[in-house]
C-alpha cells in the first residue's frame, strides 16, 4: 500500500514537473513571436520610409525596393552598371547614385525610432553566370573577386559624396561603423520571378537581373529584444 502511495506521489511530482516545463516553453515560444513580429514592424517602417523618399525613382523603375526595405540597381540593356569585366561605375550608374545617397543618408541620419536598431548596412555585388571570356580562372572565384570589388567601388563613391564629407564627426563614426561591402558572385543568382535560383523551384537564371548592386539593411536582434522589454516594462 505505502509503496503504491509513492508510485502515486512521484507520478504527480513528474507530472507537475511536465507541467511547469511547458509553461516555460510556452512563455518562450510566445516571445519569441513578439520578438518576430516587432521585427517585422520595424522592417515595415523602414520599408514604408523608403518607399516614400522613393516613389518617383521606384515608379520610373530606376530602383527596386525589396519588402524587407533593400535597395535594388540592376543592369538593363544598353544601361550598365560597371565597365565589363571592370569594377569602375559607369557614368549612367553615377549619375544614380548621386540622385540616391543623398536621399538616402537623409533617412538614415533623419530621427525615426527604429532606425537606430540598424545593425549593418551592405552594399552587396552580385554577378551573372557567364563565364569570363578568356579567363582560365575559376568562374565563381574570378566573379566573387569583381563582385567585391564593384561593391567596394560603390561603398567608395558613396564616402566621396558631398553628403558624406558635409556629415558631423558622429555621423560619419555611425556610418563608418554600419556601412559594409561584400561580393556574392553570382551565388544569389535571380531566375524571371527574381527569386534566389538555388532555393527556387525555377531554375532557370536570368542573368539580367542578376547584374545588379542592392543597399540591404540589417537590423540587431539584441536592440530588439531590449526595446521590447523596456516597451513591456520587463527592463532592469
Amino acid at each position: 500500500m505505502l509503496s503504491k502511495q509513492n508510485e502515486e506521489s512521484n507520478w504527480i511530482s513528474v507530472a507537475d514537473l511536465m507541467t511547469a516545463l511547458m509553461v516555460i516553453f510556452m512563455f518562450i515560444a510566445i516571445n519569441y513571436i513578439l520578438q518576430v513580429i516587432d521585427h517585422t514592424f520595424v522592417e515595415e517602417e523602414i520599408y514604408n520610409k523608403l518607399e516614400e523618399v522613393f516613389e518617383e525613382e521606384i515608379e520610373q523603375e530606376e530602383i527596386e525596393l525589396g519588402p524587407d526595405g533593400t535597395i535594388r540597381f540592376k543592369a538593363e540593356p544598353g544601361k550598365n552598371l560597371f565597365a565589363p569585366n571592370q569594377s569602375r561605375i559607369s557614368p549612367e550608374f553615377q549619375e544614380a547614385l548621386d540622385n540616391f545617397i543623398p536621399k538616402y543618408w537623409e533617412v538614415l541620419t533623419s530621427d525615426t525610432t527604429y532606425f537606430k536598431y540598424i545593425k549593418e548596412i551592405r552594399i552587396e555585388g552580385h554577378t551573372d553566370t557567364v563565364p569570363p571570356y578568356g579567363q582560365f580562372e575559376d568562374s565563381y572565384i574570378y566573379n566573387l573577386n569583381l563582385s567585391s570589388r564593384r561593391a567596394s567601388s560603390v561603398l567608395d563613391y558613396l564616402r566621396q559624396n558631398q553628403v558624406y564629407q558635409d556629415a558631423t564627426p558622429e555621423e560619419k563614426r555611425r556610418m563608418n561603423f554600419l556601412f559594409t561591402s561584400i561580393g556574392f558572385s553570382f551565388s544569389r543568382a535571380l531566375n524571371d520571378q527574381k527569386e534566389y535560383v538555388y532555393s527556387s523551384s525555377n531554375k532557370q537564371v536570368n542573368n539580367e537581373f542578376s547584374r545588379r548592386v542592392e543597399f540591404r539593411i540589417v537590423t540587431s536582434n539584441e536592440e530588439l529584444i531590449d526595446a521590447i522589454k523596456e516597451r513591456d516594462g520587463q527592463k532592469e
